[in-house]
């Protein structure tokens, strides 16, 4: 009987938590439901939070543009594009950085050998993190061509740039990964697994969705049997396994991740890397000439979709099917939107709500009397 009351004291709790946050966070509601009537991207997922809890989480519109389509609810599945970069990617290197067993400061090629061709013999694994390496900023591969060859292309491929000078490119990702797949003995999905989502519990963050969760997935092209399949053309060149692009995930899932990082390595009482990693790769690196911290972005120079309040000192990336997340270390507070906004045709720009919702979420946060008191769990 107790047991039962503490039960009901919880959902009451909740059910008042979630009323308190619903009026606080109207703004980001009519901001994302605006998108939606100006036909931005039919569906969408917000949520924002602390280290240690989620204030307010919601789910907005459909999977398509019929209304009769699904309705997007938090647990449905996005394909995050390059926001693959940070939540895997560069996640898997700040473990193996952590661990010793990947050197920042070591060649790419003493890795893979066969990256040091046409000129690329001194650049390093920060240079990939940091996008300064002098790659080109992509490759779509050709018909047919298999992954084994793609690598062997972006391998083999030319400098574009000097080595320093900042060129944002999907290749260095594509690159890194090969590095760890070298230094751990097997696919980085496989160690992002063992590292990351089985040991929190992520049971909605994958790279190739299986055909029993495609239908959970948010299409991101109108074409029939592409549902649950990757958007980029590179990854998907890679089978949907790439460091570029090609994770899925839920809100509920990248909040543990943003929990994570603000929690210093350390989220619902688990450790996964040591907080002086995370503090190195979520700076500014100052000797970059760009914005850049270790795989992530920043807010530097203030001029980021982090919008206008976030804190220089904020960390984020943004994915071009429309997705984003912000996490300020200072104001303790995350925020990730997700949206399928290349639905059906790619002929739109989500820049401008992006910053209205990390706006929206400082405002509430700063002008209501209200103090996040009880937190809301959707997961």
């Amino acid at each position: 009987m107790a047991s039962m009351k503490r039960l009901l004291c919880y959902f009451a709790l909740c059910l008042i938590a979630s009323t308190m946050y619903g009026q606080q966070f109207n703004e980001i509601d009519s901001i994302i439901l605006k998108g939606i009537a100006d036909t931005l991207y039919p569906g969408a997922c917000v949520v924002v939070g602390t280290p240690t809890g989620i204030l307010y989480e919601e789910a907005y519109g459909h999977f398509t543009y019929d209304p009769s389509s699904p309705a997007v609810q938090t647990t449905s599945m996005f394909d995050l594009a390059s926001c693959t970069k940070v939540f895997a990617t560069t996640m898997c290197a700040m473990k193996l950085v952590n661990d010793g067993r990947l050197l920042l400061d070591e060649k790419v090629s003493a890795y893979v050998p066969a990256f040091a061709q046409n000129g690329k013999g001194d650049v390093t694994v920060k240079n990939l993190l940091l996008h300064n390496g002098g790659m080109p900023e992509y490759y779509t591969p050709k018909k047919d061509e298999t992954p084994e060859k793609i690598v062997d292309v972006i391998f083999s491929i030319k400098q574009k740039f000097p080595r320093g000078k900042y060129k944002y490119s999907c290749l260095n990702m594509v690159s890194l990964m090969k590095v760890m797949e070298s230094v751990t003995h097997e696919p980085m999905y496989q160690f992002y697994e063992e590292t990351y989502t089985k040991p929190l519990g992520l049971h909605r963050t994958m790279f190739t969705p299986p055909d029993s969760l495609k239908q959970f997935c948010l299409p991101t092209l109108a074409k029939p049997g592409t549902q649950g399949f990757v958007h980029d053309p590179l990854a998907a060149g890679l089978k949907g396994l790439s460091g570029n692009a090609g994770l899925f995930s839920t809100t509920g899932d990248l909040a543990v991740f943003c929990q994570l990082m603000l929690g210093y390595g350390r989220v619902n009482d688990i450790r996964i890397v040591d907080s002086s990693t995370v503090a190195e790769f979520i700076r500014w690196q100052p000797d970059t000439a760009s914005t850049r911290a270790l795989g992530w972005g920043t807010n530097h120079d203030g001029e980021s979709s982090a919008g206008s309040l976030f804190s220089r000192a904020s960390f984020g990336h943004t994915g071009y099917t429309g997705t984003s997340v912000w996490c300020d270390p200072e104001r303790q507070i995350f925020v990730v939107l997700l949206t399928n906004r290349v639905y059906p045709d790619d002929r739109v720009d989500v820049t401008g709500t992006r910053i209205a919702v990390a706006d929206a979420v400082v405002h509430a946060l700063e002008e209501s009397p209200k103090k996040p008191g009880v937190i809301i769990e959707h997961r």
